[in-house]
């Protein structure tokens, strides 16, 4: 071999153990890890918690309900309707509602009823009740982010399926009757709307015709009452708890909730809370029974204040408990250089996060900031205490990390990249969590002599949010970003 011809193979295999190195470094370069714990802070997040009733005629009390609650029960009295279709003026009244709704940044549960009294007015033939349910999801649909649920409403007193014409006569006339009412909702409204109804045996009832299939939850108007919880629970065959298993194995991704109308041996903050864990519990009413609430907030759940606990834990709660973090390089790629994410999320809430909402990996400095889109399927089953994992890669171009002495490591939670307003996007229950403007800040990366360390948030920075940073334990390792 000449000369020459060595040398150059000389080079060639320097250039390939140089490039071995940097991605054998890259991938053995030590990961920094971080532990946290939950807080017990009420956190303001959508989709979720108490809700207050408010008919659709004074949409005037939404500002009021928004600064207490992040959903409302709006309540649509048609009963004046029930001989002809309904006006613009009363469509015009819902879509106003649902507007005031929208920016007071609270969700709706939405209820159409033929009187809010012990009598309802129905109309004479249900097939008028087909044609309101049409002209009512024409409005719906269009703020159809902004709707938690439709109760599927409309028969009988207050529009809960009792005490109406349509639930006589034999049990395949009412059978007929609830399916039509289901059916109508399923063909006028946006496939994205869930439905609830008041019974467990409803859903199996619609199921098994194949009305509304997958999206069908509960709304038990009569929580913890009663041993069937006055006839919530009346399937042959199926006892309270039989049915309180079926719910917890097959109603995970829906939106169910209801209220409290009496207090009672149920009532028991630890009945309360195994039977909303079973039941994916959302949204409950906080205005009734006022009874029910006033006691759970004189007592104790463990170490909790019941109420705060209980109000905590409606619908989702999340908070990372582990963060890794390790460097990586990409020589080939005009010198852009980024950072590999080892994520653990835990859900203690009674449901899991509602699916229209992602996890995004967010790196910001000097106003700038980038997104990655971070897959967790295993999110959208996770409650009660069940977690989901995932890894991600981000790449951070020179001219982002240029020039800047800090880089901050953040968690937004959204229906999309794009939401801006903090109020529409998901706070994390963890300690040490910086949460501002929609992200979660959970780490930062500092410089020193020109090289990018990584460490969680410091502790003053909890102290301004008025709790301490509790991480257990932190090892070894930084992130070089230089």
């Amino acid at each position: 071999m000449s000369r020459k011809k060595a040398s150059r193979a000389v080079w060639v295999l320097l250039l390939c153990g140089a490039a071995a190195a940097v991605a054998l470094y890259a991938v053995l370069s030590r990961e920094t890890v971080w532990y946290f714990q939950e807080t017990d802070r009420i956190l303001d997040n959508p989709d979720r918690g108490f809700y207050i009733q408010i008919d659709s005629r004074r949409a005037d009390k939404i500002p009021d309900a928004a600064d207490e609650v992040r959903v409302i029960l709006l309540a649509f009295d048609i009963e004046a309707f029930s001989s002809g279709d309904l006006p613009q003026e009363k469509l015009d009244e819902l879509r106003e509602a649902l507007d005031v709704a929208a920016r007071e940044h609270v969700s709706v549960v939405f209820r159409a009823a033929y009187g809010f009294q012990k009598e309802a007015a129905e109309p004479d033939r249900i097939g008028r009740m087909g044609r309101h349910i049409e002209q009512m999801a024409e409005v719906l649909n269009c703020y159809a982010d902004q709707i938690l649920v439709v109760q599927a409403g409309m028969l009988g007193s207050y529009g809960e399926w009792h005490s109406s014409r349509y639930l006589e006569g034999t049990d395949e006339q009412q059978r007929e009757s609830r399916l039509y009412i289901l059916g109508q909702w399923e063909a006028a409204l946006s496939p994205q709307i869930q439905v609830d109804v008041r019974r467990p045996r409803f859903i199996r009832e619609a199921a098994e015709a194949g009305i509304l299939s997958g999206r069908l939850g509960i709304h038990n108007d009569a929580l913890l009452s009663t041993d069937s919880d006055m006839g919530t629970y009346d399937a042959p065959g199926m006892e309270r708890e039989d049915e309180l298993v079926w719910m917890r194995e097959h109603l995970t991704r829906r939106v169910n909730g209801g209220e409290m109308p009496m207090l009672g041996a149920f009532s028991l903050p630890e009945n309360a809370d195994r039977e909303f864990a079973m039941m994916h519990t959302g949204y409950l009413n906080l205005k009734y029974n006022k009874e029910v609430i006033a006691y759970w907030d004189t007592a104790m759940l463990g170490e909790h204040n019941a109420k705060r606990y209980l109000e905590n834990h409606l619908g989702y709660r999340l908070f990372v408990t582990e963060l890794g973090m390790r460097q990586l390089h990409f020589p080939g790629e005009l010198y852009m250089t980024g950072i590999k994410i080892r994520l653990k999320l835990c859900n203690t809430g009674y449901a899991p996060l509602p699916e229209p909402y992602q996890v995004f990996l967010a790196v910001s400095a000097g106003g700038e900031c980038i997104y990655q889109k971070i897959q967790m399927p295993a999110l959208y089953d996770a409650a009660n205490g069940g977690t989901a994992e995932a890894e991600v890669r981000i790449k951070l171009p020179m001219d982002f990390v240029q020039g800047k002495d800090t880089l901050e490591i953040g968690l937004k939670i959204a229906r999309s990249e794009d939401v801006e307003d903090g109020k529409d996007c998901v706070e994390l229950a963890h300690e040490g969590s910086l949460y501002r403007d929609g992200i979660n800040a959970v780490a930062v990366l500092e410089r020193t002599k020109g090289i990018f360390r990584a460490r969680p948030l410091a502790e003053e920075k909890g102290r301004e949010q008025g709790y301490g940073s509790k991480i257990v334990s932190a090892y070894g390792g930084s992130v070089w970003l230089s």
